[in-house]
């Protein structure tokens, strides 16, 4: 299965968001038919089986920067461009560090079992300023990942245990 959604700013760099099982081959290039999605386009995904959302980083590359999500197995994603970005669980809005805008990142059946790692990372890359692991309740967990500025994106599914 192979759906992406990349993020190209305004100086040329791509921003990918990708989750994974495992940190090996993530450096694979995307693919040349990637399905990309304007700054105002939702991406979505359906799963039936629970995953965990066990930690999260950011690389920066030469053409992109690539936020990676590891976990369990394939969840179900929405992941939504937004210009505020509102914790689910509470529903006040949350400012991340450097972000003008966002990608609003809900999976879906997920939690946080065996989360290991930061639940925020801040980045002096030029596309992605920030991610953060927001919240996880009653089978959705939210991610929020802080743009400089709104562009298109790449979601892209590395493996039935990677996307």
């Amino acid at each position: 299965m192979m759906s992406n959604h990349r993020l190209t700013g305004r100086s040329g760099r791509r921003a990918a968001v990708v989750l994974g099982a495992a940190a090996l081959g993530l450096a694979t290039a995307l693919p040349a038919n990637a399905a990309t999605h304007t700054a105002t386009n939702t991406a979505t995904h359906t799963a039936q089986t629970t995953s965990h959302l066990v930690g999260l980083s950011v690389q920066s590359y030469a053409a992109y920067d690539r936020v990676i999500l590891t976990v369990s197995s394939v969840p179900g994603y929405t992941v939504t461009p937004t210009d505020v970005l509102t914790r689910a669980s509470s529903g006040k809005d949350v400012t991340l560090p450097g972000a003008n805008t966002y990608l609003d990142v809900e999976l879906n059946p997920a939690d946080t079992l065996g989360f290991t790692g930061p639940t925020q990372v801040t980045t002096g890359f030029s596309e992605v300023t920030a991610v953060a692991e927001l919240s996880s309740w009653e089978g959705y967990t939210q991610v929020g990942i802080g743009l400089n500025h709104a562009a298109g994106y790449t979601v892209t599914v590395l493996s039935p245990t990677q996307l």
